[in-house]
């Protein structure tokens, strides 16, 4: 007889009410427990997994329309920070690589890479890390919803990535990493930053990954590498046992093309922040509305570029190709990659909302404030930092090399900026409530005085009364830079389908692999995106390259 929850919970009680009854007979025969419920799992029919509306039909075409056939060991799709290493890690491994890119140039974004542990940072002046306290960070900050296996190959093998390619690649160029010191803080305080992983590749101090992408390209060339670009890659090759043989790509002609390998496919395709369908289908809705609205990954590729992109970029067609060769995706809210490039962005004076009131804690990560920010209502971006004449002197949140108060101003003066000689004027100005932007700016003070931030728990070295006119507030406005939420891959890189099998001749690396990040965007360890790209794509490229 099958058993349900109400029914066992009677039996349970059924059971006691017996036991009372007949006094020493529950000593004979144990009362029913947790642990000694079974449940027959052969009562359920396995499921077939429902394919998603927004992975639509794969192309009908095959080897024989294309114009040529290119017989490599390994083709990486994509040139961006996962695509570079991995080209690099099979080329140094012995494979023949091909690296394609659909537009012009990489699909450059981001900051440094949160490597940690290397020769080459201790040497620098960054101390050495607890890697069990760093992984125990990244998981609960990741809201335990990320694979520890791919943390754990970050985390040990980071740093000797970094040693290796500042031998190899960065250094002989000319172009190694600047060391970020940051803020010294106890091992005890790993709570909420670790200031000193950071490792920035613009002499510039510009947070910019685009010298370091075309060092690598460079490096794959000279190496024996191709590097081909505007080809786009539409189908994946199987054989009937389901390995992946290659994958079929347009040239610049829009001519089909077959890339043939022998050892493996490296999908290094990007996010799906630009494919609407797919977030609708992915995305709750709050965060669907953001995304269309205010998806910057485009607009940045653009302005980095030499020339304009041919494509939209982010379109989820990297996802849609593993999907079509029997990947599964992750079925969780999926997580995302918000920023800000307006306002003092890497400090923390107050802020307010559109109503003129504070909101959050305006220390806490940039994921955080980004939930915040998006869930504001009228469908705004942004925020209100208000400042007054003294300054900001406390530390900045991030360890950019040389984060002070002129840097911050710099990064600051191409927002929208407005300044009063009262509060009421500069409310005027940015279109906010008088009456509550003084009581905030009221409170904020109070707050300040009493050494105790008791509504939103803001440490006090990050707060200073607003007192001393003129008056000022700049625009702190959130973008999404894409989404971090992908198929699943195995230890190797591999991706795996729905038995969690590895699909043979078939890797990922970086942001079209799933299971990495989470809740979102992490910051606790800055540049750690970059870095689970860097190592992924490190791995992905030695395991192919390896494979048989």
């Amino acid at each position: 007889m099958s058993m349900d929850r109400r029914s066992f919970v009677r039996g349970a009680g059924a059971a006691v009410a017996a036991g009372a009854l007949a006094g020493t007979a529950l000593a004979e025969e144990a009362a029913p427990s947790w642990s000694n419920v079974s449940i027959d799992a052969s009562q359920f029919e396995a499921e077939e997994r429902e394919i998603p509306s927004w992975v639509g039909e794969a192309p009908a075409i095959t080897p024989e329309d294309c114009v040529e056939t290119v017989e490599t060991d390994v083709l990486v799709v994509g040139s961006a920070l996962a695509g570079c290493l991995s080209a690099y890690s099979a080329l140094n491994n012995g494979a023949k690589v091909v690296m394609i890119e659909r537009n012009c140039a990489p699909h450059i974004s981001g900051s440094g890479i949160g490597f940690f542990n290397s020769e080459y940072q201790k040497a620098g002046g960054q101390r050495e890390h607890n890697v069990q306290k760093v992984m125990n960070l990244v998981i609960n900050e990741g809201n335990l919803r990320v694979d520890p296996a791919l943390v754990a190959q970050w985390a040990y093998h980071s740093g000797e990535i970094l040693d290796e390619i500042e031998a190899n690649v960065l250094q002989p160029a000319g172009m190694p990493g600047t060391i970020s010191i940051g803020v010294p803080l106890d091992e005890e305080e790993l709570d909420q930053y670790i200031h000193d992983f950071h490792v920035d590749f613009d002499d510039t101090g510009h947070d910019s990954l685009e010298k370091f992408d075309y060092i690598f390209h460079d490096w794959i060339r000279d190496h024996g590498g191709e590097v081909v670009f505007h080809t786009t890659a539409r189908k994946l090759v199987q054989d009937e046992n389901g390995r992946v043989l290659g994958a079929i790509c347009t040239n610049p002609d829009g001519d089909y093309v077959y890339y043939k390998t022998s050892k493996g496919v490296i999908m290094c395709a990007g996010s799906y922040a630009a494919n609407h369908e797919m977030v609708d289908a992915l995305c709750y809705p709050s965060l669907a509305r953001f995304i269309k609205r205010y998806s910057g990954y485009n607009a940045k590729m653009t302005e980095t570029a030499p020339v304009d992109i041919d494509e939209k970029m982010d379109d989820g067609l990297g996802h849609r190709m593993m999907m079509w060769a029997g990947a599964i995706f992750e079925e969780i809210d999926p997580s995302y990659q918000a920023w800000s490039n307006d306002g003092y962005w890497i400090a923390a004076p107050l802020a307010v909302n559109n109503k003129g009131e504070r909101f959050f804690n305006e220390t806490i990560s940039s994921l955080s404030t980004s939930f915040h920010i998006f869930e504001l209502p009228d469908g705004v971006n942004y925020a209100w930092q208000i400042m007054d004449s003294s300054g900001f002197d406390f530390p900045a949140l991030l360890p950019m090399p040389g984060a002070n108060h002129e840097m911050m101003e710099a990064m600051a003066a191409g927002s929208e900026r407005h300044e009063a000689d009262t509060i009421e004027e500069l409310a005027e100005s940015i279109g906010v409530p008088a009456d509550a932007l003084v009581k905030t700016v009221e409170r904020y003070n109070e707050l300040c005085e009493l050494g105790c931030d008791y509504d939103y728990g803001k440490g006090m070295n990050h707060m200073h009364t607003i007192a001393e006119p003129p008056f000022v507030a700049y625009k702190e406005a959130y973008y999404i830079f894409g989404m971090s939420s992908g198929v699943k891959v195995n230890k190797d890189m591999q991706v795996v389908n729905a038995n969690w099998d590895p699909i043979p001749g078939l890797y990922a690396a970086g942001n079209c692999v799933g299971w990495r990040m989470g809740s979102g965007y992490q910051n606790a360890i800055p540049g750690l995106c970059n870095a689970y790209a860097a190592c992924n794509g490190y791995f992905a490229g030695k395991n192919a390259a390896l494979s048989e």
